[in-house]
């Protein structure tokens, strides 16, 4: 495995100093190559309407004199090209436009602009100028030939995967020396087969005041009683305030800063370390407990509302994750509806609120986290990745222990509330970092601990396996409609206001059709030919074969990390874009034109948008290294042998290779 590290890491260095300087594939309609690359001139018209542009792409070559003329059907636009210090604000009926360079002062009224294209890649042109519901998402693409970066993204994909190979089937080369202990130099060798378990910090014991502090009764309240006055304010503005969502801050703030914060920092440092200050089941919590700090172990026995909670345990046919995988698939179903209008992403919240709140009036304890939360899903899968666990410093102490006090409690904590036995975690997808265990432990033996990135590499359901399938095809969906530059898709996906029913049925039939089969299904075909393949090598038994079952979840893990680093890489524009209506809501929060830190007022500009590119192509590289470096374990861990866990893993492999390439191409193709 440290062997396909070092291959993967070299051949990702290479083609990306190589690739710029190959050649690179039109992306979209684009004009025929010329024989020679000598400048021309190129006339552009581009017609703005809610919410794209026409054309909306276009290609043109390195040098190119582009005469570019803009105008409006509809309201007023504006037009901000990336990289080319180029803005303008488009009247609907006006002749010409306004025009302003970024780098400069002031706009001027011109009916055409003149610039050359710049650097090589792919530029979006936004709008800049708020135009209606969908104004953050409105985009169109200008592609400067030679695409070399997303040429080189291809190359370092392509190159990943011959390292994988070339690691695989490269013969294993015999150590050299010997230990001490190994014996007489005659004495025949074992094989080192031991496995070696990656390292570990225990925090708590190497930063006393972080033990002193979890350990705290107030310490989990105190994190999540803002946040609940947060979520409140949140929701007043979002019933109240500004149905524009870049100018309302429940919209800023949940769907630009928050989601952004949980994908990027949270999930892969902190697991599922939004859970512990999560807002949304403290109404519901404090009323079953009837406690904010204290504990009442009489609240974990009560059977009646007026002692607490009723208690009951969850219906065994809706545990698992199918019930928020499918709520969570249908709530990014009309996502483009619930990021853009504040009092929808109000009623939602609001919803799950009380529905927390009722379900533990009736069931025990964070039922509603565990089996209906629609973020639980997501977290619970992409927890897996953290770089924090829970665990036992010495797992013999907790074999010994005869109170169990992570289980059952105590004067001074709760029971577990996420229905797990503490000591026993081996994963990290239902742990929800409260710290319960921790304060409940007499030997002190239950910690926080540090750990390499991708540590838990298990998934054993078929639940968790969907939602690997389902959160690869929303990264990629989420990609074409809120990220791309096709106007009818945005249209079938805002159906509320533009009413095309048939297509918005279309656009959701598609993505839940792709999300529960297709790419499972493909999945499947990879394990089937993976189990041939690797019995080929070595005919086993029939009782000795492995399921074809377990090899399809087994292997579906290889989706975790490409798809964390999907998410990050989608997310990066979005935060990067946007960041001025996140300054300008904390001025003017409802959208009542107030002015409180003196942000309200300021002029949308992006942060560095022509250099995204040249993260996300990284980003998505990193993750597929990531998944063949974990894949090789659990190829081995599935079919002895190093032959047959190599050609076992090979149609996994070729089906993230493609998945990459079709996240590369549109991001940056």
């Amino acid at each position: 495995m440290r062997r396909a590290g070092v291959w993967m890491v070299l051949a990702a260095v290479a083609a990306l100093a190589a690739a710029p300087r190959t050649g690179a594939a039109p992306a979209g309609p684009a004009p025929e190559p010329r024989a020679e690359a000598v400048p021309v001139d190129r006339e552009i018209t581009i017609l703005a309407r809610q919410y794209g542009y026409t054309p909306h792409r276009f290609t043109v070559d390195r040098g190119d004199r582009v005469r570019l003329r803009l105008a409006s059907v509809d309201v007023v636009h504006g037009f901000y090209l990336e990289g080319h210090d180029l803005e303008a604000e488009v009247r609907p009926g006006a002749h010409g436009f306004r025009l302003r360079r970024p780098g400069g002062d002031g706009f001027e009224d011109v009916t055409e602009v003149v610039f050359t294209a710049g650097r090589p890649g792919k530029y979006r042109y936004r709008c800049s100028v708020t135009c209606g519901t969908l104004h953050p998402f409105m985009q169109g693409e200008m592609v400067v030939r030679p695409n070399t970066p997303y040429r080189a993204g291809v190359v370092g994909a392509a190159t990943i995967g011959l390292g994988l190979v070339a690691a695989l089937f490269w013969p294993a080369r015999r150590r050299r020396g010997r230990r001490p202990s190994d014996g007489p130099p005659d004495a025949p060798q074992a094989p080192d087969t031991a496995p070696r378990r990656p390292w570990r910090l225990d925090l708590l014991e190497r930063f006393p005041w972080l033990d002193r502090l979890v350990r705290r009764r107030w310490f989990q309240v105190s994190l999540v009683a803002p946040c609940a006055v947060i979520l409140f304010f949140f929701l007043i503005a979002g019933l109240f305030g500004s149905p524009i969502g870049n100018r309302n801050i429940i919209v800023t703030i949940v769907w630009i800063f928050w989601w952004f914060l949980l994908i990027t920092l949270l999930v892969p440092f902190g697991g599922r370390a939004w859970c512990t200050v999560c807002p949304i089941p403290f109404a519901g919590e404090w009323l079953a407990r009837r406690r904010l700090v204290g504990v009442r172990p009489a609240a974990e026995r009560s059977k009646t509302l007026r002692e607490g909670s009723l208690n009951r345990r969850w219906p065994k046919a809706l545990s698992g994750t199918w019930l928020p995988n499918l709520l969570f698939l249908a709530m990014c179903s009309v996502s483009t509806i619930l990021v853009t209008r504040p009092a929808l992403t109000a009623l939602v919240l609001a919803l799950m609120v009380a529905a927390a709140t009722l379900v533990h009036a009736v069931y025990r304890r964070r039922s509603f986290c565990r089996y209906l939360c629609p973020l639980n899903a997501w977290m619970s899968l992409y927890a897996m990745t953290a770089m924090v666990e829970v665990r036992s410093r010495d797992p013999e102490v907790c074999t010994t222990c005869r109170t169990r006090s992570c289980v059952r409690g105590t004067d001074g904590a709760w029971r577990c509330p996420w229905l797990e036995i503490p000591f026993q975690l081996e994963r990290n997808n239902y742990c929800g970092l409260c710290m319960e265990c921790v304060k409940a432990c007499p030997n002190r033996n239950l910690t926080v601990k540090a750990r390499p990135f991708c540590s838990d590499v298990g998934i054993h359901r078929t639940d968790e396996a969907w939602m690997a399938f389902i959160m690869i095809t929303l990264v990629a969906a989420y990609s074409v409609t809120l990220l791309g530059p096709w106007t009818l898709v945005r249209q079938w996906a805002n159906v509320t206001e533009v009413g095309d029913w048939g297509g918005f049925a279309l656009h959701v039939a598609l993505v839940w059709l792709t999300a529960l089969a297709v790419v499972p299904g493909i999945w499947y075909l990879a394990s089937r030919l993976g189990r041939r393949l690797a019995e080929g090598v070595r005919p086993a038994p029939a009782a000795d074969r492995v399921p074809l079952g377990e090899v399809f979840v087994r292997t579906s893990y290889l989706l975790v990390p490409l798809g964390l680093m999907a998410w990050i890489a989608f997310s990066l524009p979005l935060i990067l874009v946007n960041y001025t209506h996140i300054t300008s809501s904390l001025s003017d929060p409802l959208g009542w034109g107030w002015n409180l830190f003196g942000t309200a007022d300021l002029h949308w500009a992006p942060l560095w948008p022509e250099w995204i590119p040249y993260v996300q192509i990284p980003l998505l590289l990193a993750g597929l290294a990531i998944t063949f470096r974990r894949g090789v374990g659990i190829a081995r861990e599935l079919f002895p042998g190093r032959r047959a866990a190599a050609r076992g893993l090979l149609p996994h492999a070729a089906v993230c290779l493609a998945i990459t390439v079709v996240l590369l191409r549109l991001f940056v193709g």
